[in-house]
């Protein structure tokens, strides 16, 4: 009889001990649980944006001659402020906004001299 109650118990020891049971501090649990969903919003975000850059790059003009090096860049900066406009829409933080808006508007008279440029070649 006590050989089957040392049995029933130790089984149930190795039971309790096989379990996954989560202990320790509260607060440390929610920020790791704080940290995964943080993580798995930034993977789906980038997963969005190389979808969307791999749209953007289905339907974009076919790229100038090799030979014709303003022309690629005139092209590229292009793309790069409408990426710039276009994140500029979908970001609500103030700071962000308002650095976008100065980068949007020193590669816009970039782009004016670098179009400029070619129209006198």
């Amino acid at each position: 009889m006590r050989a089957g109650v040392f049995a029933f118990v130790l089984g149930g020891a190795a039971v309790v001990a096989a379990c996954d049971i989560e202990g320790g501090d509260p607060v440390q649990h929610a920020l790791r649980d704080a940290s995964a969903a943080r993580q798995a919003a930034a993977l789906k975000t980038t997963e969005e944006e190389q979808a969307a850059a791999a749209r953007r790059a289905a339907s974009a003009p076919v790229a100038p001659a090799e030979g014709d090096e303003l022309s690629r860049l005139i092209a590229a900066r292009r793309q790069a402020v409408a990426d710039t406009r276009a994140l500029l829409a979908a970001t609500t933080d103030p700071a962000l906004k308002g650095q976008l808006s100065g980068d949007l508007k020193a590669e816009e008279g970039r782009l004016r001299a670098l179009e400029t440029r070619a129209a006198a070649q």
